[in-house]
């Protein structure tokens, strides 16, 4: 029934993620790379966006008169193989890579100069950088600590950073993950190391992932049932005909264009205008509009829905502000009405992949946990669980096989049994040595 009921939910969103909120030469980058790269234009504004966001960083708070957010963005590209979804990614995160390599350069040469001097009371230097990919969640914490203003971790398969997730749960990284994106202060405590306190994180994420690994990548427990899916943008570009191969490259000037208003970006001074984009008059009602609508949403909505909504009514204001800057008064301190509209729009789309997201998953964990046929060793131990025979021998004489074989089964399959051996009990005897094992 709830499979249903989400179809029908997602027959109601928007369908496409729309552009036409942005400045014409934003619209134009945009197009360009869209058609150049033969790939659906939601992958290419979803990379916008992320970019922008961590550019931006801890520069710029976004002011509802409330909550104050910062502008970072978790987005995932749902998309097959052969869709060309990790090219357009990279194309805009291209100028971040460049700072990062002239940053690494001036990092190489300060250390160098650093090292001579001898003086080991002197501050090391730091190499300052706005991307990561594969890293540990120790080097992960030090990245951050020394570049306050924000990173943004990119993994073109998102499955191996959410399979290391799992893999080292117990160490209290997946809650870890949950603070950054609310930016709530974090504290480090290691026996062999110095505390390290990282105040309000920015960590933005983005990547892509096959349709076919996702129920393995975001369908156990963990992901579905503490927030941490419902913290993601997912971007499931409808399905399309695969276009024929062309030679049309991104024109040179589409490329400088965009580098040229990331630099600009990076070096604008934010601080001038106090670092704050206000969300205030017709443009916060138009908010609390939206946000109402999800109120009314999460009535009949399940905990895992409830908490999607949860999530849009934030993202719906990062979106804004980024929105904002992509727009055509970037230097302006409010977010204008018609900048929130066009976010509530995107946010209709990105409530649809979250919906088909979620569809995708139930299914998959439906099939995962289908009961498959019992084996030998399986079947005799669950009639060993259901008859509660006086002994293991017992059991044996009556199916017609050895004492030490029911033993190998209860062993197998111990959720099966119910039951634990007593000393009398799990000790042979050599007519049940002598009995015929039964091989699976």
């Amino acid at each position: 029934m709830i499979e249903i009921k989400i179809k029908e939910m997602i027959d109601e969103a928007g369908k496409a993620l729309p552009v036409d909120g942005l400045s014409s030469s934003a619209i134009n980058i945009l197009n360009r790379v869209s058609s150049s790269l033969q790939c659906p234009v939601d992958i290419a504004l979803t990379a916008m966006f992320a970019t922008v966001g961590v550019a931006m960083g801890k520069r710029v708070v976004i002011d509802d008169g409330k909550y104050q957010n910062y502008p970072c963005l978790w987005a995932c590209v749902v998309a097959p193989s052969g869709s060309n979804k990790s090219t357009p990614i990279r194309f805009f995160l291209q100028p971040l890579k460049d700072r990062d390599t002239y940053n690494y350069g001036v990092y190489r040469e300060e250390l160098k100069a650093y090292r001579q001097t001898g003086d080991d009371k002197g501050d090391r230097p730091v190499f300052k950088q706005y991307i990561i990919s594969d890293s540990t969640p120790e080097s992960r914490n030090q990245v951050l600590s020394v570049n306050p203003n924000g990173i943004l971790l990119y993994r073109d398969e998102l499955k191996g950073m959410i399979d290391d997730f799992c893999r080292y749960a117990k160490s209290g990284e997946l809650s870890q993950m949950l603070s950054m994106f609310d930016s709530d202060t974090i504290v480090v405590n290691r026996k062999s190391d110095e505390p390290l306190l990282i105040k309000d994180p920015f960590m933005s994420i983005i990547g892509s992932i096959q349709p076919s690994v996702l129920v393995d990548t975001f369908g156990n427990d963990n992901m579905m049932n503490n927030g941490f899916n419902q913290r993601w943008l997912f971007c499931c570009p409808e399905s399309v005909i695969p276009e024929m191969y062309n030679d049309v490259s991104i024109p040179q000037s589409v490329i400088n264009d965009w580098k040229d208003f990331i630099y600009n970006l990076l070096m604008y001074d934010f601080s001038v205008t106090g670092g704050k984009l206000y969300l205030r008059g017709e443009a916060k009602r138009a908010y609390i509009d939206y946000y109402n609508s999800l109120q009314v949403k999460k009535a009949n909505a399940d905990d895992y829905l409830s908490s999607v909504y949860s999530k849009l009514q934030i993202h719906v204001i990062r979106w804004s502000g980024i929105s904002h800057i992509l727009g055509n008064d970037p230097t302006s301190i409010d977010i204008t009405p018609g900048e929130m509209e066009y976010s509530v729009r995107c946010m209709d789309y990105f409530e649809r992949c979250a919906l088909k997201v979620y569809k995708i998953l139930l299914e998959g964990r439906g099939n995962r946990h289908e009961v498959a046929p019992m084996g030998k060793e399986e079947m005799i131990a669950n009639v060993y669980h259901c008859t509660n025979p006086v002994s293991q021998r017992a059991v044996a004489d009556a199916l017609g096989i050895s004492q030490p074989f029911i033993s190998k089964c209860l062993k197998k399959y111990p959720r099966l049994s119910g039951y634990r051996l007593s000393d009398s009990e799990s000790s042979d005897n050599k007519d049940d040595a002598e009995k015929k094992v039964i091989t699976s």
